[in-house]
């Protein structure tokens, strides 16, 4: 055999020699070992936002850019859950919204921004129209403070011209009612005579120097005036007894006139409890009173 020959069966029988790792057994029986495979990438997902105003907007807080109003962005995603924040471009309005994105392919969002910003304009409207009614509230309230205030003020003043006018018109009222006017003659008398006993000459001074009712000019009664006042079925009691006189008047007993008796150093006088008229001596002051008269524009 030659020598090539015997070289080639060396190395077969080196091959054929060779140990062969047995398989592993466990009870008896083999076990298959699994062979190991790299794990595939899950496929990508796309979501796709539109936005009905022009929007900045973030994904996860990282800024993504901005969208014209009614267009969109379309941007890679992982599944799982994201965080969209989209603001209006001046910040005004803003909305936050968690999107699950649960499959592969597309998921599409619509970030409604009108509604916010409708919201916030109407919000915002209500507060100036309730501040203005507020402000307007508050107005009337102080004008309605002020005219309170004026008119209680008017009401004082007003108050006060009466209670001016009352004290003005008291001595009138009382000088009023201390004079009385005939009507039938147009005399004005002092409502009360002089309440005591005096002569003659003391009851024409008596009247002569009278102020009464912003008048000065007093004077007796003539008999026939002081006649004209005597009224029978008018009395009014005086010292327990009663004088018939017109009016208000006041007698307390005879009244002197200023007309002479036909007697000299006598004067007529008047007695009111009847009537009777009679002469009597000027010096006397017997029950004789001084009734004082005067005629307007006198």
């Amino acid at each position: 055999m030659r020598a090539g020959t015997i070289a080639f069966w060396g190395l077969t029988a080196a091959i054929a020699v060779a140990p062969v790792p047995a398989p592993a057994v466990q009870d008896g029986v083999p076990l298959v070992r699994p062979n190991k495979q790299t794990p595939a990438k899950p496929a990508g997902a796309t979501l796709l936002l539109l936005c009905d105003l022009a929007c900045n907007w973030k994904l996860d807080g990282e800024s993504t850019g901005h969208i014209d109003a009614g267009a969109s962005a379309k941007v890679k995603v992982e599944i799982g859950e994201h965080l969209v924040v989209a603001s209006t471009i001046d910040g005004a309005d803003q909305i936050k919204q968690r999107i699950d994105v649960k499959s592969t392919g597309q998921t599409l969002y619509e970030i409604a921004l009108q509604p916010v910003h409708d919201a916030r304009l109407k919000a915002e409207k209500e507060a100036r129209e309730a501040a203005a009614q507020e402000a307007r509230d508050k107005a009337a309230r102080e004008q309605e403070a002020k005219d309170k205030i004026a008119q209680e003020a008017r009401d004082k003043a007003a108050q006060e011209e009466l209670q001016k006018k009352a004290r003005e018109q008291a001595p009138r009222d009382q000088a009023a009612r201390m004079v009385w006017t005939d009507p039938a003659t147009g005399l004005m008398w002092a409502q009360k005579d002089s309440r005591s006993n005096v002569t003659w000459q003391q009851a024409a001074d008596y009247c002569k120097n009278l102020q009464l009712d912003g008048h000065s000019n007093w004077r007796l009664a003539s008999i026939d005036e002081l006649n004209n006042v005597y009224d029978s079925g008018n009395g009014s009691s005086s010292r327990q007894v009663t004088n018939h006189v017109k009016g208000n008047l006041q007698v307390s007993g005879w009244e002197w006139s200023g007309s002479m008796g036909n007697a000299s150093g006598e004067a007529w006088g008047v007695n009111f409890v009847n009537g009777m008229r009679s002469t009597d001596l000027l010096g006397s002051s017997g029950f004789n009173r001084a009734l004082c008269v005067r005629r307007p524009g006198e």
